[in-house]
């Protein structure tokens, strides 16, 4: 076999791989020698029938075809290897085969796709927009009210009529024209009044009204109204009010931190959420700091990728969506439905995002060379006990299934890749955030994440 390489691109050659006579020989005797085993024909045992009748019964163009398909590939990746870009092949194509004679040699050529290596740019002292950490006391008021809902309880009214924000106890009935309308009905139904949740005008005709009272309203279903034969149609109400409860909230004092926490003060409990929410925001922070930080690199550094790792990526982060899609309940068919999209067009919507995510993960890779960072045995034992405790594991159980499994040094790469989304970040100098890099950091917040798990 001879190989020859021309560069046609940026991270790309041709490959021109000449076969020699014998070897094409060899291919095609095997994938005659491959269908005679399984021909059988009248007079002759299985796999007993003559080369000669085995070519004239299913074709020599057939017999040379099938040949190349079964024998290409395999002489393609030992040319790649013999041309050194087994390794950093990322994909190939424009494949020109001819057909093939049996007793001559073989030329056929191919364009390979090498893995790009960046050229790094700045990525230490980079200034990065920090935003501050700030909890202020409306915000743990907020969580305040949240422990309080959850402590509130209904308590029966009875000296007064519905008012905004009473739960209602109802039986009702809905009818168009004296007729009963389908679903329309219902026995101890609950609703918050103004909460919005039913018919318009619904909930405003029940205010006021008495324990035991019967109201009649008329109401008019919106025209967007998910069953059509109601869209926009109008209706009689027939609501028998059976209770009225209020929700009572209980006081914030002392006694509720006892009873929501560890506590015995809320002077004590607001000082711990506050303690917990700051914890909250400073992790947040410091993963949006982490993230601009690796775009800001990513940015100096100049690195083309090849399409078909691309289109590679768009298509991994298109069954990402639809594992996504999948945990809420919907297909994807139904997806596409409301996006009135196909599959295509969605992957083709992901290929700018595709491309991001290939060169972050490629230029951390190449920062993490140009610094000589590493993850040691011990690392990594550090990670996988934390890990398997989290798990209520074995840690030596946990390795040996990282081990069987092939993914031990998979998850080297990983730790690897977060050590220099940390590097990158601890190199930075953090800089006074402005509106516009608010928007920058929301957009960035899953950056370095991503890196890692790509």
């Amino acid at each position: 076999m001879k190989t020859k390489v021309d560069p046609t691109a940026e991270n790309e050659v041709q490959l021109t791989v000449e076969i020699p006579a014998e070897s094409v020989k060899k291919a095609y005797d095997r994938l005659v020698a491959k269908v005679r085993g399984e021909m059988v024909l009248p007079g002759f045992r299985k796999g007993r029938v003559p080369m000669d009748l085995v070519v004239r019964q299913v074709g020599a163009d057939y017999l040379r075809a099938e040949t190349l398909e079964e024998s290409i590939p395999e002489w393609g990746d030992t040319a790649l290897r013999e041309a050194g870009l087994y390794d950093d092949a990322v994909g190939t194509s424009d494949l020109e085969a001819g057909p093939l004679d049996e007793a001559a040699g073989y030329t056929f050529s191919l364009k390979v796709q090498t893995m790009p290596v960046p050229q790094l740019g700045a990525y230490k002292g980079l200034e990065v927009p920090r935003r501050g950490v700030e909890v202020t006391e409306a915000q743990i008021d907020a969580q305040l009210a949240l422990l309080q809902e959850r402590l509130a309880k209904l308590e029966p009214v009875e000296d007064r009529a519905v008012q905004t924000e009473d739960f209602v106890l109802m039986d009702l009935e809905g009818s168009q024209d004296g007729r009963l309308i389908e679903g329309a009905q219902g026995a101890d139904q609950m609703f918050e009044i103004g909460r919005g949740h039913l018919l318009p005008g619904f909930e405003e005709a029940l205010v006021g009204a008495q324990r035991g009272e019967e109201v009649v309203f008329d109401v008019t279903f919106p025209e967007d109204y998910e069953a059509e034969e109601l869209a926009g149609q109008p209706a009689t109400f027939k609501v028998n009010v059976k209770e009225i409860k209020t929700k009572v909230v209980p006081e914030l004092d002392d006694a509720f931190a006892a009873d929501v926490s560890e506590f015995d003060t809320l002077e004590e409990l607001r000082a711990d959420i506050r303690t917990r929410m700051e914890a909250a925001a400073e992790a947040g922070v410091r993963r949006e700091f982490r993230a601009t930080a690796v775009d800001k690199a990513v940015a100096e550094a100049t690195v083309e990728v090849p399409s078909t790792m691309i289109d590679r990526e768009a298509h991994h982060l298109y069954h990402e969506l639809e594992e996504n899609v999948g945990e809420r309940g919907l297909t994807m068919d139904v997806y596409l439905g409301v996006l009135e999209k196909t599959e295509e067009q969605v992957e083709e919507e992901l290929r700018p995002q595709a491309e991001l995510v290939i060169k972050r993960r490629l230029v951390l890779e190449q920062i993490a060379k140009a610094e000589s960072l590493s993850v040691s045995d011990d690392e990594m034992l550090e990670v996988i006990k934390t890990d398997a405790a989290a798990l209520e594991g074995d840690p030596l159980q946990l390795i040996a299934d990282l081990r069987e499994s092939g993914r031990q040094e998979a998850v080297r790469d990983e730790m690897l890749l977060a050590k220099t989304v940390d590097f990158v970040a601890d190199a930075s100098v953090p800089v006074e955030m402005t509106e516009a890099d608010e928007a920058a950091a929301e957009d960035a917040a899953d950056a370095a994440d991503t890196a890692a798990d790509d």
